[in-house]
């Protein structure tokens, strides 16, 4: 994925230092941070494109068991903006790449862990790991404000609001055990953790954009 952000990274640069009228964007927000290239149709319509990567470690409980947590956000988008009183206001709609994710790895509490509502002993599991993923391909709509291609633009503010419709996440969650008389019942109450996992994940199928930046046309 790295390889494919720092080649996105080469192509806008490429095509904004050979084209006239285009627009380079440096954002932030909860998407991370990112790179647009916006292309103006008409004074009603404009076309972005671009990427946005973040990485966030932290450490958080999801059902009953305590979790490090890594957010790892990378999307790529391609947007129509729709400018319906010819100025700054803008509407927008299209679709994101999505690898946004999660990976998770279960701690003890008090030499404990607790999974589908069971204690076993710390010492009787040697790992607790999950993942978190969505639709690779989300659509989003939202309003925003900025016109960066505008004539004689140069230098200007963007902001864009708006849901990243990302679906159901797809939650994976792997347990192994060191004490062979748990094995059986441990296996059967990950399966129970994974399920409460992925419930209290599901406020993520709509993922909020907020995004701040600063614009300059060629």
């Amino acid at each position: 994925m790295k390889k494919s952000v720092l080649l996105v990274l080469m192509t806008l640069f490429a095509a904004a230092a050979s084209a006239e009228g285009l627009a380079l964007s440096g954002k932030a927000g909860t998407l991370g941070m990112g790179l647009e290239l916006t292309e103006g149709f008409s004074d009603r319509f404009a076309g972005r494109l671009g990427f946005n990567t973040f990485n966030y470690n932290t450490n958080a409980t999801k059902s009953s068991v305590n979790y490090d947590l890594k957010l790892q956000l990378q999307t790529a988008s391609a947007l129509v903006d729709w400018y319906p009183m010819h100025g700054a206001f803008r509407a927008t709609t299209g679709l994101y790449y999505n690898d946004n994710k999660f990976s998770l790895v279960g701690k003890p509490t008090g030499g404990v862990f607790t999974l589908g509502g069971q204690s076993f002993n710390a010492t009787d599991i040697g790992s607790v790991n999950g993942t978190v993923t969505f639709n690779k391909v989300a659509p989003y709509i939202g309003l925003g404000w900025g016109s960066p291609t505008e004539q004689g633009k140069g230098w200007g503010l963007v902001s864009d609001f708006g849901v990243l419709v990302q679906g159901q996440p797809n939650t994976t969650l792997d347990a192994t055990c060191t004490n062979p008389a748990i094995c059986t019942q441990l296996q059967a109450q990950v399966t129970t953790e994974r399920s409460n996992l992925q419930s209290s994940l599901s406020n993520f199928k709509l993922y909020p954009v907020a995004t701040v930046g600063v614009s300059y046309q060629w």
